[in-house]
């Protein structure tokens, strides 16, 4: 599961102080107020803005206090939570970069980068939000950006980069990435480095790495683990790149992994390869291995927020919807795989739905 670093009551104070982009005339609740709903009730299983509508609307007095709801008869004290439309339009306008701040990691070390369709959101002609994140170590994604219809998340990936300070970094991403011109935006123009997947997208450069002599290479690295009813053992070689045809490559990767289902025995093989311009000095083969390891936790990300929160399956398309909720969700995964009683992301929903106006505010942090 994707861990933070951040705990509950700093990302609160975080969204507490956030900045409200809206217009005073007619504001009636507070941005922090509407965030820390849909994030609660995120938390409590909701899916979608009617289901955050309503779980606001049933939301007792005590909770909304907390939320820190509008108070609609000071005498009494009887607070009012924000509507369904409300908590809609303010996701659907927001800037993205509101909720993504609240997601920063101040360890930007390493930062994987993937791209995720929200297939629900397709509409007629208008394909589905896709959406290009870049996750740190830690498992906060620090930026996302959606890319524009009929364009590729390969251009995407500077101006995804651009607001953060990625000076000796190491930037992961899959093969549709391994792009000569990425690989010198971020050697050359950002100071960082890259480690970047190799497959027959580029046959050139795939054919070069396959051809090298990993059978005369020794395994430099192994790791062995279990859970989830397999085994899986990955080893590792590494072996220079200077002949390569791509730019400042150092060291060419080749990781093979054995998954065994316990059940039965079967076992399945997959080689990846990989290149970076890190030299043996900077980046050692355990170093390696544990890069390539950590980009799997980006999809671990993905397939959590569509197979627990089921994001592939929501209809939410308008406006800045699809990348609010799925920040939204980014923000809840963390939280949730930090609850020690709990295995899994769907467990931790559970478990906070069954008291589902004090856990989520609890998880949080809200006094």
């Amino acid at each position: 599961m994707p861990q933070s670093s951040m705990s509950g009551p700093a990302l609160s104070s975080r969204i507490r102080a956030l900045a409200d982009p809206r217009a005073a005339r007619g504001r009636r609740h507070t941005l922090s107020c509407v965030i820390l709903t849909a994030l609660c009730a995120i938390l409590a299983g909701a899916r979608s803005f009617a289901a955050i509508g309503q779980w606001a609307a049933n939301a007792p007095q005590h909770t909304l206090a907390r939320l820190g709801a509008r108070t609609t008869h000071p005498a009494l004290a009887v607070r009012q939570p924000p509507s369904a439309d409300t908590i809609r339009r303010v996701l659907i306008a927001l800037p993205p970069a509101h909720l993504t701040a609240l997601n920063c990691d101040d360890d930007l070390s390493v930062l994987i980068v993937d791209g995720k369709c929200a297939r629900g959101s397709a509409r007629g002609q208008s394909g589905p939000a896709h959406l290009l994140a870049a996750m740190t170590g830690h498992g906060q994604v620090a930026a996302q950006l959606r890319v524009p219809d009929k364009t590729s998340e390969i251009h995407a990936l500077a101006d995804l980069l651009a607001g953060l300070d990625i000076t000796g970094a190491v930037v992961s991403a899959d093969a549709l990435h391994t792009q000569k011109a990425t690989a010198a935006h971020l050697v050359q123009e950002r100071g960082a480095h890259y480690l970047l997947g190799c497959k027959a997208n580029q046959p050139t450069l795939f054919s070069q790495v396959k051809k090298l002599p990993w059978g005369k290479a020794p395994v430099l690295a192994r790791t062995r683990e279990s859970g989830h009813g397999r085994r899986e053992t990955r080893s590792i070689k590494v072996l220079s790149a200077c002949g390569l045809l791509f730019p400042h490559a150092a060291q060419a990767v080749q990781v093979l992994r054995t998954t065994t289902r316990i059940a039965d025995g079967v076992q399945t093989r997959r080689t990846g390869y990989y290149i970076t311009d890190m030299t043996c000095e900077k980046a050692s083969p355990q170093r390696l291995m544990g890069l390539v390891r950590r980009h799997w936790g980006i999809e671990a990300l993905h397939h959590i927020r569509d197979a627990t929160f089921g994001e592939d399956a929501s209809k939410i398309r308008c406006g800045r919807g699809p990348e609010n909720m799925a920040m939204l969700r980014n923000l809840a995964i963390p939280l949730l795989a930090s609850l020690e009683n709990t295995a899994t992301i769907a467990e931790s929903i559970r478990w906070v739905s069954y008291e589902a106006f004090t856990r989520p505010l609890d998880l949080i942090g809200l006094p």
